[in-house]
């Protein structure tokens, strides 16, 4: 059960719009306080959840992102 809250909780830091707090995530998925959810996601997944929600909208505002196999030494 507490992968399955990590996971939801990292899809949360993937929404686009109305992201919530790191204290509103560890409240919404059930965890003690936002110190232990940002224990939890770091061990589990290497990084903060404020490492990993600046690394994914990173990489979603980078202008050479392209799908696999288009980007452009891919091409045919």
């Amino acid at each position: 059960m507490p992968h399955r809250r990590l996971q939801e909780a990292r899809l949360a830091l993937t929404w686009p719009s109305g992201r919530l707090s790191i204290s509103e995530l560890a409240a919404h998925w059930r965890f003690a306080g936002s110190s232990h959810f940002t224990r939890a996601f770091k061990k589990h997944y290497g990084q903060t959840p404020t490492e990993y929600a600046r690394s994914t909208e990173a990489a979603s505002l980078s202008p050479n992102r392209h799908p696999p196999g288009h980007g452009p030494a891919e091409s045919t």
